[in-house]
């Protein structure tokens, strides 16, 4: 029977170690043991001894078959290395001169390194850029809005058209960052400045997602995995925030919608959070000159972090959808006064539970009840109940 391993069991076995880097032909029999094992052969490019020991062992095979056979010993890697190479040299030789299918076979090599490139281009969005832990709440609505200790500050940055004076570079960080959702990724809905001074960045999010990006043509790519970094040392705005692609700056906020995301932003950083959505990248590549367009996908400010914590126990939190209507509420307004902001709109983190009621025939309807903090404060109608009672 295949295993099933699920991206969150590899972020956990390709979580940083601090090992040495796994030699190719270690890297090979890792990966050799993950097809035997799941059916589907990985990439592993960038594979430590650490990890390398913590996905045989999820195979079901010794770490210790590491070093087993010559495996680690640079000398005979080498020798072996030498030795493939060699005859695929020959195969190669041999099949060109005796038909034209030696192209063919060279065509078909390009491809599978063309292959495992983008596999681990997807690895390394899915696997690494993303890990994802708990237990760590967002911060309270009054709490301080300070810098995490592990941010470096970013400086020398530039936004809306001026030209960095230093490259931005942000150190990734050894703590495991868990990825806050702003929006739906539907609807990049706020526009992004400055995008002609970061072309590097634009272009490689556009290679990743396997966007075209020929000379004089468009590239277009949906759905980008962007972060939000809150820059309060930058010499040019105090509320700059710049948006990030794999730690690389595709552009910044405007000065006007800057002011008005600094505060949640900087208060998801604040509690050891990485603020992230979905980004649209358009550009065109003129040669000497990149035009891009990045929009981003975020609600309200007010609607970007929840007011209250996540309700105790075990549960799952439904996705982003259509607005559904809670009846009853008006029953419960001492409950939900208490939560509402100077603003007057905000975010709210609700649990759903099945409850039964019963009829005066005696028969028992179930329906949804809303419940904030543990206390009912409101239901959902029978029609809507009966769609989501199978979820629940």
């Amino acid at each position: 029977m295949r295993q099933i391993i699920s991206d969150e069991a590899w972020r956990e076995l390709l979580a940083p170690d601090g090992t040495a880097p796994a030699s190719k032909f270690q890297r090979d029999f890792v990966r050799a043991a993950v097809a035997r094992a799941t059916g589907k052969r990985p990439s592993l490019m960038h594979l430590t001894l650490g990890q390398a020991a913590r996905v045989l062992e999820r195979a079901g095979q010794s770490p210790a078959k590491l070093t087993t056979g010559g495996r680690g010993v640079p000398g005979l890697e080498k020798a072996g290395t030498y030795v493939q190479w060699t005859l695929f040299g020959m195969l190669v030789l041999i099949v060109t001169v005796s038909s034209p299918a030696g192209f063919l076979l060279a065509g078909l090599m390009f491809l599978l390194r063309k292959r495992r490139r983008d596999r681990q281009a997807w690895e390394d969005a899915t696997w690494v850029s993303r890990p994802v832990i708990g237990g760590q709440p967002i911060a309270g609505p009054g709490s301080l809005i300070a810098e995490p200790a592990h941010q470096s500050v970013p400086h020398h940055l530039a936004v809306e058209g001026q030209t960095p004076v230093s490259p931005v570079i942000r150190p990734v960080s050894s703590s495991q960052l868990y990825r806050v959702s702003l929006g739906r990724p539907e609807w990049p809905n706020v526009e992004v400045v400055g995008e002609h001074a970061y072309s590097p960045g634009i272009k490689a999010a556009l290679r990743a997602s396997k966007a075209p990006t020929a000379l004089r043509s468009d590239s277009e790519a949906s759905g980008v995995q962007v972060e939000l970094v809150a820059e309060p040392d930058n010499p040019y705005d105090v509320n700059a925030i710049s948006v990030r692609w794999r730690n690389q700056v595709l552009g910044y906020l405007s000065r006007e919608d800057a002011i008005r995301y600094a505060q949640p932003v900087r208060r998801i950083i604040a509690s050891g959070l990485a603020a992230a959505t979905t980004a649209r990248i358009w550009a065109y590549d003129g040669g000497d000159r990149l035009q891009a367009r990045v929009t981003v996908a975020l609600p309200e400010p007010e609607l970007i972090a929840p007011l209250n914590q996540p309700p105790a126990g075990v549960g799952t939190l439904v996705p982003w959808g259509s607005a559904i209507q809670v009846l009853k509420e008006e029953k419960h307004f001492d409950i939900l006064c208490n939560h509402v902001p100077p603003e007057g709109v905000g975010l709210l983190l609700v649990s759903l539970h099945k409850v039964a009621r019963t009829l005066k025939n005696g028969t028992e309807r179930p329906f949804v009840e809303v419940r904030l903090d543990g206390e009912r404060v409101g239901e959902l109608s029978n029609v809507t109940s009966a769609h989501l009672l199978p979820l629940l």
